[in-house]
C-alpha cells in the first residue's frame, strides 16, 4: 500500500528523450482519423479502419497482440519487447505494458493540437536539467483538466475497492461512514434473474447511504442493482480481471459516469489509510495463523504420540 499511482485515461504527456534518436518527422503522417503507423498497424491485423476505432479498442487490441504474440518480457512481466509491427507504431524497441493507453494519444487526428507534440520526434537530442525537468512536471499537473478520465483497470479500481470486513470497520464510525462509501467499489453477488450478466459476482459502485428501518444498521444502493445492500452481503474476496472489464463494459454502455483522474484520486485520498490499516491487519492474522500452524508441526514432530494419546483418552472416557 505504497504511493498511489494512477493509470489515466486523457492527456498522458509524451516523455522528451535526452538521447539522439534516428531522423525521423516531427509530426505524424495522418490518414484519415489516425496516423499512417497506426492505420497500418490495425489494417495488418484485418481491422477495418474505414471509421475511428476508439483509443481503449486499439490499446485492447494490443494487449491481445502482444499475448498472442508472447512479446513479454520474460524477467519484467511489465515490459514489452516489441517486434517489428509494434517498434514501427510506437517507435522503441521495449516499452511499459500499463503505457499502451498513454502511447496512442499521438497518433490520433484529434489529439494533435497539444503543443507537446511539437517534441515527439525531434532529431536532435534536448538537454534538459534537473530544475527544468520539476518545474516541467510540476506545470502538467497543474494543468491537467480535470476532465480527464481514469482507465477502468484493476490497478485504479483497487484504490477505491472495500472489501466488506473493511466496510464493517468504516461503519463503527457513523459520523464518517456515507463519505468514505459514496464513490467507493464493492463487490456483490449477482441477480439471479439478470440473464445478461455473465458472471456469479459483480463490481459495483456505490452511490447513496441510507439506514435500514427499525434498526441502526445502514443499507447500500449501488448501480446496476434495484435492491438496496446490506453490509452482510458484500463479498471480502477479491474482484477478478473479468469482473473488472465487465464494470468498463457497463460504463462504455453508459449504466455509469465515466470517473475523472480528479475524482478517483481525492477518493482514494479519504480511503488510503484505512485501506492501508485494514491490510496490516490482514497480514498479522495471517502471520499469526502462519506461526500456530508451524508451532503445531514442531510439537507433532517433538511428541508424534501426543496426538493418538488424546484420541484414546478421548475415546474412552
Amino acid at each position: 500500500m505504497g504511493d498511489i499511482t494512477w493509470v489515466e485515461e486523457g492527456n498522458g504527456g509524451s516523455a522528451i528523450s535526452s538521447r539522439k534518436r534516428k531522423a525521423r518527422p516531427k509530426r505524424f503522417e495522418f490518414l484519415g482519423w489516425g496516423s499512417r503507423q497506426l492505420i497500418e498497424f490495425l489494417q495488418s491485423l484485418g481491422k477495418d479502419t474505414s471509421e475511428m476505432i476508439s483509443r481503449y479498442d486499439v490499446s485492447d487490441t494490443i494487449a491481445r497482440y502482444i499475448a498472442k504474440e508472447g512479446l513479454l518480457d520474460p524477467s519484467n512481466k511489465k515490459k514489452v519487447v516489441c517486434d517489428k509491427r509494434l517498434v514501427s507504431l510506437f517507435g522503441s524497441r521495449t516499452i511499459f505494458r500499463m503505457k499502451v493507453y498513454d502511447l496512442l494519444e499521438k497518433h490520433y487526428k484529434e489529439n494533435q493540437d497539444d503543443s507537446d507534440f511539437d517534441f515527439l520526434y525531434e532529431d536532435e537530442p534536448q538537454i534538459i536539467s534537473h530544475s527544468e525537468k520539476i518545474a516541467k512536471r510540476t506545470s502538467k499537473v497543474v494543468k491537467k483538466p480535470r476532465g480527464t478520465f481514469a482507465a477502468i483497470v484493476g490497478d485504479n479500481i483497487k484504490l477505491l475497492y472495500l472489501r466488506k470486513s473493511l466496510v464493517q470497520e468504516l461503519v463503527k464510525s457513523p459520523d464518517t461512514f456515507e463519505s468514505k462509501m459514496l464513490g467507493s467499489f464493492v463487490r456483490i453477488k449477482s441477480d439471479p434473474n439478470d440473464y445478461l450478466q455473465k458472471y456469479p459476482y459483480q463490481l459495483v459502485q456505490v452511490t447513496g447511504v441510507k439506514k435500514e428501518p427499525g434498526t441502526d444498521d445502514f443499507l447500500l444502493q449501488v448501480t446496476n442493482y434495484v435492491k438496496d445492500v446490506s453490509i452482510s452481503v458484500l463479498s471480502d474476496d477479491n474482484f477478478s480481471q473479468e469482473e473488472c472489464e465487465d464494470l468498463h463494459q457497463r460504463i462504455k454502455n453508459g449504466l455509469l459516469k465515466k470517473p475523472t483522474i480528479v475524482e478517483m484520486e481525492e477518493k482514494a485520498r479519504t480511503l488510503h489509510e484505512d485501506q492501508t490499516k485494514h491490510w496490516l491487519g490482514r497480514e498479522i492474522v495471517l502471520l499469526k495463523r502462519l506461526i500456530d500452524r508451524a508451532n503445531e508441526k514442531g510439537w507433532r514432530r517433538e511428541y508424534p504420540f501426543l496426538g493418538y494419546t488424546n484420541f484414546v483418552s478421548f475415546t474412552f472416557k
